[in-house]
């Protein structure tokens, strides 16, 4: 067999690996979002704590794992009605603001980052176009839904959002890892696609939720198998591509088309009644 040869079956090998660990992430996501507890408990929260145990991943690793698994576990209590179910959605939008500071401040002060940590920044406050209400009379599962007064200000904000974590993921990780959260980024939009069929009740309202899954698959499959992921996502051409995107001209792009969705998404809601938010009694 060539070289030349040698290097194609690589690169079919690693776009084959990609292509099914992206659509199990998917798969997951779903099943996790639309089933809290019978989804949720066995893709998501039991594999957690079992590499949190056994694992050994390092402080930040722990953490940022620990976070999503506490979150993960009380939506099984607010799916369970032990309180009211609005309580949890309207926590999770305020900790999606929280995770997109502390890596924008990781951005910031860390690497040094600005045009990235320009884009964290609009992110973080386009949040306030978003709404999130939990499914009560969802025709099966039990589920959250989080979009804008119109669809394009979800699609708006969860282009603005894809594009600022993956700059972030390569600032933060290697190019293996990076491949990697490709993967994990396409899952709940591949997800949100999947389920435009439920109308009202699916579609990219349903991306929120599945991204929250998704990333906390991936903290668990990231941390048990880092070294797999290190070793078999090698590419010279992704890397390549990666190196481009972190060039300054590239940088400045993202961070202004970042900030033109962010401020689209935020303008076409004031336009549309404005942006409101209210407290939501904790018992049902």
């Amino acid at each position: 067999m060539t070289k030349d040869n040698t290097q194609k079956n690589g690169r079919a090998d690693v776009l084959i690996k990609w292509i099914m660990f992206t659509a199990a992430i998917t798969g997951m996501a779903l099943l996790s979002a639309f089933y809290p507890i019978h989804g949720n408990v066995p893709l998501i929260v039991i594999p957690s704590i079992l590499v949190l145990l056994f694992a050994k991943p390092v402080f930040f690793e722990r953490l940022k794992l620990t976070t999503l698994l506490v979150m993960r576990i009380v939506i099984v209590i607010a799916a369970l009605k032990l309180f009211n179910p609005q309580v949890y959605v309207d926590l999770i939008m305020l900790m999606l603001i929280v995770n997109i500071l502390e890596a924008t401040l990781t951005d910031l002060l860390r690497y040094k980052k600005y045009f990235n940590a320009i884009s964290g920044f609009a992110v973080a406050i386009g949040v306030i176009a978003l709404r999130g209400v939990w499914q009560f009379d969802a025709p099966f599962g039990d589920y959250y839904l989080a979009k804008g007064v119109l669809p394009i200000v979800t699609i708006c904000y969860v282009a603005a959002y894809t594009l600022w974590n993956w700059i972030f993921v390569t600032n933060e990780f290697s190019d293996s890892v990076a491949l990697m959260h490709v993967g994990f980024l396409s899952a709940p939009i591949l997800g949100s696609i999947c389920t435009l069929g439920l109308g009202v009740y699916g579609g990219i309202g349903m991306w929120l939720l599945l991204r929250a899954n998704s990333l906390a698959i991936g903290g668990w499959m990231q941390i048990g198998a880092k070294n797999w992921f290190e070793r078999e996502y090698q590419s010279a051409r992704f890397s390549k591509f990666v190196a481009w995107t972190k060039t300054k001209p590239v940088q400045i792009v993202a961070m202004l088309i970042n900030v033109g969705l962010v401020l689209t998404a935020i303008g076409i809601t004031l336009a549309n009644g404005g942006i409101h938010f209210e407290f939501s009694p904790f018992f049902l």
